[in-house]
């Protein structure tokens, strides 16, 4: 079937965010005099939705915080620093997305992160203006890796699984697509690199090189087609 679609990630895939979550989880550990290591954040962390992580972090720690608040408390600082201080983009982010629009490729955002975080991000850098839809935690009830995001992006754009792909950074998020019946294809970077991506139909180098796929495997369907 030829393919109408791509659903985006946004963190670590589209926004190069995971060190700046890094870096707003150890503000709020710091209050409690705790701090996760770089290398640890990304062995155990990178990819994790927002209350596995708080649940993690609270028994870790044994934080005397409970689960609600320190969701909050991360969401709000979050939210704070990214408006003053936006993530820098992914390479090539604004090129890749103006190639999917010339090539007449509707695209959305699928993400685990809340709505104030990716609207901090994506206002600072005009990113809607590519978008049909985007579906983020607070629009669901299971996020990643349950697949209710991703289907709830395909019947806003009232698409069936075979007329998308997904790109996506992390072993959660392939899961999340994969059981959705997508496609996906995984673009590792530093923090996710070695995680398990058995699902993906292409483990890429770059957002480049998923494209260059993209072209080579559907688009050239949808010319033979």
């Amino acid at each position: 079937m030829a393919l109408n679609a791509i659903l985006f990630d946004f963190d670590g895939t589209l926004a190069n965010t995971e060190e700046a979550h890094w870096r707003v989880w150890n503000t709020l550990l710091g209050h409690y005099n705790c701090a996760l290591s770089a290398e640890e954040f990304a062995a155990h962390y990178t990819g994790l939705p927002v209350y596995a992580t708080v649940e993690r972090l609270i028994e870790q720690f044994q934080l005397p915080v409970g689960v609600e608040e320190l969701v909050q408390q991360k969401v709000d600082t979050t939210i704070e620093v990214f408006g003053k201080e936006p993530p820098q983009l992914m390479p090539h982010v604004i090129e890749v997305l103006e190639w999917a629009t010339a090539a007449g490729l509707r695209m959305a955002i699928v993400t685990g992160s809340g709505r104030g975080e990716l609207d901090a991000v994506c206002n600072a850098y005009g990113l809607y203006r590519f978008f049909e839809h985007s579906v983020t935690r607070n629009d669901v009830t299971h996020t990643k890796p349950d697949p209710e995001c991703y289907l709830k992006a395909l019947s806003l754009m009232k698409l069936n699984a075979a007329e998308a792909i997904a790109v996506e950074d992390t072993s959660f998020g392939v899961l999340s697509a994969d059981a959705a019946q997508l496609e996906v294809i995984a673009v590792p970077h530093e923090q996710s690199r070695g995680q398990d991506f058995g699902a993906a139909i292409h483990e890429a180098d770059g957002l480049l090189d998923a494209i260059e796929w993209i072209k080579g495997h559907r688009l050239e369907s949808n010319h033979d087609g």
